[in-house]
């Protein structure tokens, strides 16, 4: 997976907000801080998953 920048990761956000909104969905701030990390590079996809996990099981 390439590194994006902060600039990058934001379109790509605002892109994949829109999709999940048609389904009624939303991300809270720690998801999408969480996927912002992961499309920086500030986290590995490994280190992703695991965190994604913890949120999913504390919702």
């Amino acid at each position: 997976m390439s590194l994006r920048t902060e600039e990058q990761a934001e379109h790509l956000m605002h892109s994949a907000k829109a999709s999940i909104a048609i389904e009624g969905l939303c991300l809270n701030k720690k998801q999408e801080l969480l996927v912002k990390k992961c499309l920086t590079g500030a986290i590995t996809h490994k280190e992703f998953l695991k965190r994604a996990l913890e949120l999913s099981r504390h919702a």
